[in-house]
């Protein structure tokens, strides 16, 4: 059944092909283009960090792991959250991530070790290793034996190793990668990595797609235009709990960098138990689309999976997420972004059958190269058969917080 799903998922994506004309166009990378990219004042990997201002050199010249093509960096994010309706608990929740108010966290630090790939002509061989720490790793910690025992579970901060995988490239037509290990994954829209988010919370969407997962993903470049993924996995944020339960992750991405537009489908389905049927099918659309200093960009996501309630009812959910950012300078980017959120049988959020709905407005302000600092108001609501908010109390909720971004 698990080859079946694959060569299924593999195929509905080709056959998607058809349309693609043969031509190419010089644009920019499909990888640069993943999805992920929210935010129109970002932080890259990349960049130099507070480390290399200070110093004048970074920490992978320090090391001389330069001259190999090895980079070493982090980034760290912390700040606050004031929930205006003073909840008994101090819990934010449902809202993920930024879940505590009145109160100042570190919600990443975030170490990595990279050796990225060169597409070129030759084979190549790289591979990166994410170690994290903060409130963010609750959520991120992969089921089996990798993260999940590296600190109790009861800790508020915690510790998650949410990738570690070797990359190789093969000139193998326009250009053939591929991962092994665990890494992220390509659902969504929003990421984990707090910089490419424009905002430091995150929507009902982001908290309920799949994180990490463990096995094999490849990437093709059809042409400059369109790049194809597809892989075999272990599953939404599973390491080794369920060895036997296998998923198929694909998805396709087109760039036309003359009209400022990309589009994105990715998908992922298979059992999430072993020993019972239980197939999860969960799939993003991304449209992305920039007008000069504005881009716009509109997610749509869905999932279902069997016998999730009870024997033989399947769960479902599914959102519009809605995000109109510009910038008005070259440190300044203003954003909005409107959720509507189904939780159909409550499976998601557990409020019973449920309808979500949140507005975010943020600024990003970007006064060094290394730093950001991100404020913005939350406001959510919700239709539900259990009051979603402050502990079953409430319908809605108001949301002020910041947080700050600092690359090393």
């Amino acid at each position: 059944m698990f080859i079946k799903r694959c060569l299924l998922g593999f195929y509905s994506v080709v056959l998607m092909l058809n349309a693609v004309q043969a031509e190419t166009v010089p644009t920019e990378s499909i990888e640069e283009l993943s999805g992920k990219d929210a935010s129109l004042v970002v932080i890259e990997p990349e960049s130099d960090g507070l480390i290399s201002e200070i110093s004048g050199e970074d920490v992978s010249s320090w090391l001389g792991l330069q001259p190999y093509g090895v980079v070493m960096g982090g980034w760290a994010a912390g700040g606050y959250n004031y929930n205006t309706e003073n909840p008994q608990q101090g819990n934010n929740g449902p809202v993920s991530m930024t879940d505590q108010s009145g109160a100042v966290n570190l919600y990443q630090m975030d170490f990595f070790i990279e050796k990225a790939i060169a597409k070129g002509v030759a084979w190549d061989i790289g591979g990166r290793f994410d170690y994290m720490f903060g409130t963010d790793t609750r959520y991120t910690q992969a089921a089996g034996n990798w993260d999940a025992s590296l600190m109790s579970k009861n800790n508020y901060y915690n510790m998650a190793m949410p990738q570690a995988y070797a990359e190789i490239f093969a000139p193998i037509g326009h250009g053939l990668s591929a991962k092994l290990g665990h890494f992220y994954t390509i659902i969504g829209y929003e990421s984990v990595p707090s910089g490419p988010n424009f905002f430091s919370s995150h929507s009902y969407s982001f908290k309920s797609s799949p994180f990490t997962t463990t096995g094999a993903l490849f990437n093709y470049a059809i042409n400059q235009e369109w790049g194809l993924n597809f892989g075999a996995v272990t599953g939404p944020d599973n390491f080794n709990s369920q060895s036997g339960a296998w998923s198929q992750m694909s998805g396709l991405t087109w760039n036309n960098v003359r009209t400022g537009t990309t589009a994105i489908f990715s998908i992922m389905s298979g059992n999430v138990y072993e020993d019972k049927s239980s197939e999860q099918v969960y799939y993003s659309a991304i449209l992305q689309q920039a007008f000069g200093k504005w881009t716009y960009v509109l997610e749509h996501d869905r999932g279902t999976q069997q016998n999730a309630i009870s024997q033989g009812q399947t769960a479902e959910w599914y959102s519009i997420v809605n995000y109109l950012t510009y910038q008005t300078t070259e440190t300044t980017g203003l954003g909005v972004r409107g959720e509507w959120f189904n939780d159909v049988n409550g499976f998601r959020y557990d409020k019973g059958a449920a309808n979500f709905y949140q507005v975010t407005v943020g600024l990003n302000w970007k006064p060094k190269h290394w730093l950001m600092i991100r404020p913005e108001v939350r406001y959510d609501w919700s239709q539900a058969q259990i009051a979603a908010f402050d502990n079953g109390q409430r319908s809605d909720q108001i949301l002020l917080g910041f947080d700050t971004l600092i690359q090393f």
